[in-house]
């Protein structure tokens, strides 16, 4: 089944968005680890803590979100040629909803996230899955 003209536009659009944002936040990790702790702190309300260690485990989990953005750009591209990577996409959203709803008091006591700041990460995470969900019907 081929999907519509207006979803094939969505998907790619949600691709577009994942990949800059991977890109961006995930360089921004990798290179200069400070400012991704103010944009996650910006963006998610989180307040990571400052120390060796963290420093560390942030340039890395930027490096993955590099390669995720990587990905979610080539998926742009091409999606019907990448249909893996869009579904990998969306595992990768799941797992994200998962984490955030299943350690939601840890995220709050932990890194100071609000409930409401985590619903709306949660819902946006949805909203791609649906999207992409959809398409690779």
């Amino acid at each position: 089944m081929s999907a519509s003209p207006s979803l094939e536009w969505l998907a790619r659009l949600v691709l577009w968005l994942l990949a800059g944002y991977h890109l961006a936040v995930g360089a921004a990790a990798l290179l200069a680890p400070a400012l991704a702790v103010r944009l996650v702190r910006s963006l998610y309300g989180a307040a990571l803590p400052e120390g060796g260690a963290y420093r560390y485990m942030t340039s890395m989990i930027g490096a993955l979100a590099v390669t995720l953005g990587g990905l979610a750009a080539v998926a742009a591209l091409a999606p019907a040629e990448n249909r893996a990577i869009v579904a990998a996409l969306v595992v990768l959203q799941l797992a994200r909803i998962f984490c955030r709803l299943r350690d939601r008091r840890l995220l709050a006591a932990s890194l100071g996230v609000t409930a409401r700041r985590n619903a709306a990460a949660v819902l946006v995470l949805g909203a791609e899955c649906v999207v992409l969900g959809l398409w690779l019907r």
